[in-house]
């Protein structure tokens, strides 16, 4: 048993919280010994870099699963989805637990004697065109709560005003920034499976399992079959692509030459910045068309060049009808360059506004005359925030090395990104 009393939970008061949380960060594997981070089989991924397993690739690029690669498996409550290695990993697993449970060996009647999934994939893709959607639908009740409404006669202007309202808001709308939030789910890869139905933020639940009987054995098969337990949420097991179990079984690198972890986010995920911008602009058209059905004036006018009014014009919303939705009438008010334009300055938004305004110039121009796909150009100047000058992480690591006189600050900028690649090769 561990040396202190865990149970924290989110009914405490912060400071109580906080401090009871430390307890568990470091003490909950602990067993009578000293302050103990991971252990055997089981790795903390609530720290910074392991936060995003299954969320990036090995270059910190976020990704999200393809659904067709998933496969179905039995679970508590219905199927279950995750990929196909992991459901074979998981058979395994579930093997070890057979025998020791037949012959007494191991306790019945806990969530890891019998292990079956309670989740698994979990569809972050329509959360977030819900939570698009939602800041759309903000912005047109915007424009009908204020005089804005009435002044909007054309597509470019109801898209100007969107992005006057989106720039003073302080939310993140690209689904690559979701998709880095604590809104993305952690078991949305296909790559997780929980075994039980129970509360993250309850130490006390956790204890009880981590202190059970069971919990060597589950430890030592979750080892055995390719897995890591996941600290923080106990029932969790998160497939390891660096396990020599995994790796050994579905490696190809020897024929390939292709290292498993990149051959698995190119099989079975694809960069969620991939089409982003098109989203937004079809994010566009459903406002500017329920919009459109909003206004008091709808169809007094007869679309087409040269229509006359149906009715008499004795409203104010505009000087003149506004054009009713059709194909591509959002898409192409602006040409490509503008879109393109909008999209840099939106991830430098959400970037943390790492660039100035000179330098967000500089990557229009460079985008504008690249040969490689836009959206891929473009997220590679915004893949590591947190390196730039300003950044909380750069800061902080400057702040610790002004202390010491024997580190040089010359190449400050570089031994930055090393440190940072450091956490990120440590994700898988």
């Amino acid at each position: 048993m561990p040396k202190y009393r865990i149970n924290a939970n989110n009914k405490m008061g912060t400071s109580d919280l906080y401090h009871r949380r430390l307890l568990y960060r470091f003490f909950a594997l602990s067993f009578d010994t000293g302050p103990i981070i991971q252990g055997p089989g089981i790795k903390d991924y609530w720290s910074f870099e392991n936060y995003f397993y299954g969320k990036v690739d090995a270059n910190f690029i976020p990704v999200m699963p393809n659904i067709q690669n998933l496969v179905q498996v039995e679970g508590q409550s219905g199927n279950v989805l995750m990929f196909d290695f992991v459901a074979e990993s998981f058979e395994k697993f579930k093997s070890f637990f057979t025998m020791p449970l037949k012959f007494g060996k191991i306790e019945d009647g806990t969530p890891i004697s019998r292990p079956k999934p309670t989740r698994a994939f979990d569809n972050t893709l329509l959360k977030y065109q819900n939570h698009l959607m939602s800041f759309v639908d903000k912005y047109n009740d915007f424009l009908f709560s204020t005089v804005k409404s009435k002044e909007i006669n054309e597509p470019k202007k109801y898209i100007r005003e969107f992005f006057k309202y989106y720039f003073s808001s302080n939310e993140n709308i690209l689904r690559s920034s979701y998709y880095m939030s604590p809104s993305h789910s952690g078991l949305s890869s296909g790559l997780s499976i929980e075994i039980a139905n129970l509360d993250p933020s309850n130490d006390k639940q956790k204890m009880e399992m981590i202190e059970s009987n069971n919990f060597g054995f589950y430890q030592q098969a979750a080892i055995n079959s390719g897995f890591l337990i996941d600290k923080n949420i106990p029932w969790r097991l998160n497939i390891d692509l660096k396990s020599p179990i995994i790796v050994e079984k579905y490696s190809d690198i020897s024929v390939t030459g292709i290292p498993f972890v990149t051959d698995i986010f190119s099989k079975y995920f694809s960069k969620v910045h991939r089409g982003e911008s098109l989203e937004l602009i079809e994010s566009l058209f459903y406002g500017y068309r329920n919009f459109y059905e909003r206004l008091p004036t709808k169809g007094m006018y007869a679309s087409g060049p040269g229509s006359e009014p149906l009715l008499a014009p004795e409203v104010e919303c505009g000087d003149s009808p506004l054009p009713p939705p059709s194909e591509g009438i959002i898409s192409s008010a602006f040409n490509s360059m503008y879109w393109i334009g909008k999209y840099i300055e939106m991830k430098n938004k959400e970037s943390g506004t790492p660039y100035n305004a000179q330098e967000i110039e500089m990557i229009k121009r460079n985008t504008f005359s690249a040969s490689t796909n836009t959206e891929d150009y473009i997220n590679k100047k915004f893949r590591m925030p947190w390196i730039h000058a300003g950044s909380t992480v750069y800061e902080r690591l400057r702040k610790e090395f002004q202390e010491n006189d024997d580190f040089p600050l010359d190449n400050f900028s570089d031994y930055v990104k090393m440190v940072v690649q450091n956490s990120i090769n440590s994700i898988y």
